[in-house]
């Protein structure tokens, strides 16, 4: 849905600014030389904000270290794209108390790792190059939003202060919007009373 120009066109917009921008990496304009500079911020922070399940990859985790310390029996690497872990990846689809998996994110040896005691373990994280075009029309307008708050002190110079609030207000929106979108296209049924502590420990 969304090309890197786009993203700055709307956060140009939102910026109140009555500019195109056609192509990112050409154009040498001041702003877009602002854009460029805020864009790996407001993407990384924006996507790990959102915390979209549609944005999720899952990957074989590689092995650091067995018995790293006393408390953990391994230590695997922390993905090098990675803006925000969000599980170690059990046998459901949706953990309860049950088959939570826990793990600890730390460093090992000047190396930024994920322990657990879980063998082969397959994390779930959210990746910083997730393809813009991918992104719902709510997360992408979130991410200009997000884009143009970080920008607008060197853009837009006096006045900022009170457009970035408009423009904050403008992003909490889009982003409940965007995770309303993600939560309805994978819902996971729950039954409160197969979810219920009481019923598992019977079950078990």
């Amino acid at each position: 849905m969304y090309s890197k120009a786009e993203i700055y066109n709307l956060a140009l917009g939102a910026l109140l600014l009555n500019r195109q921008v056609l192509n990112t990496e050409t154009d040498k304009s001041n702003q877009v030389k602002v854009l460029n500079i805020h864009y790996p911020v407001a993407l990384n922070t924006t996507l790990s904000d959102l915390n979209l399940t549609s944005t999720a990859v899952q990957v074989t985790a590689a092995l650091v270290a067995e018995d790293p310390n006393d408390l953990w029996l391994y230590a695997y690497k922390y993905p090098d794209n990675c803006v925000l872990f969000r599980r170690l990846q059990s046998p459901v689809v949706k953990d309860n108390p049950s088959t939570f998996l826990p793990k600890q994110v730390g460093i090992h040896e000047g190396v930024k790792v994920i322990f657990t005691n879980q063998l082969d373990a397959v994390i779930e994280y959210i990746p910083k190059d997730v393809i813009l075009s991918h992104l719902s029309a709510a997360a992408g307008l979130a991410l200009a939003y997000k884009l143009a708050v970080l920008s607008a002190p060197l853009i837009v110079g006096k006045g900022a202060d009170t457009l970035r609030k408009s423009i904050t207000t403008m992003y909490v929106v889009q982003k409940a919007e965007a995770q309303e979108k993600d939560r309805n296209e994978n819902f996971v049924y729950d039954d409160p009373e197969v979810e219920s502590e009481f019923v598992q420990a019977r079950l078990d």
